[in-house]
């Protein structure tokens, strides 16, 4: 006869993070921190989450476009880099590593202006979201001239015989 805590398997390996860098996290929309902490969960050491926004989404019971509205303000924050489309890096002084000295070698390794304790945090994060809702509104801007190709062109193709 097992018990149930023995029937229980870990899904993953216990990961180890000094999370001393969440002090520096800027005054964030509350979708954005429950995106951040949903993200840490899913991490895998160093850092990298691999999901879509669609699977960020349905972790969280969100709609797809509640995570595109929240992921600018982690990135604007520095605390989430896209890598590509579902592949994101979590800042070293907040991400989970196999062992204390590997996050040591990641953190020491940034250059000194990633560093979250450098500066003043809220003053960059506005910085950087104000770039980014103008670059929002310069490309919406460029689409409503006509100057932007559609991605959705279609093209044609050869007919193979």
């Amino acid at each position: 006869m097992t018990s149930a805590a023995e029937e229980w398997v870990p899904r993953r390996n216990v990961l180890w993070g000094s999370f001393n860098g969440l002090a520096y996290v800027p005054r964030l929309p509350p979708t954005a921190y429950t995106l951040l902490l949903h993200m840490m969960t899913e991490q895998e050491p160093g850092g990298l989450v691999v999901a879509t926004h669609d699977e960020l989404a349905a972790g969280l019971a969100m709609e797809r476009g509640m995570i595109s509205r929240a992921m600018p303000h982690l990135v604007a924050a520095r605390l989430v880099t896209v890598v590509r489309r579902g592949r994101f890096q979590l800042h070293p002084m907040i991400a989970a590593f196999n062992d204390p000295r590997e996050q040591q070698r990641a953190v020491k390794a940034l250059p000194r202006d990633m560093r979250l304790d450098v500066g003043d945090f809220e003053d960059e994060y506005e910085r950087r979201f104000q770039l980014h809702l103008e670059e929002k509104a310069r490309k919406a801007e460029a689409k409503a001239k006509g100057n932007v190709t559609p991605i959705n062109k279609t093209t044609r193709l050869k007919r193979v015989h």
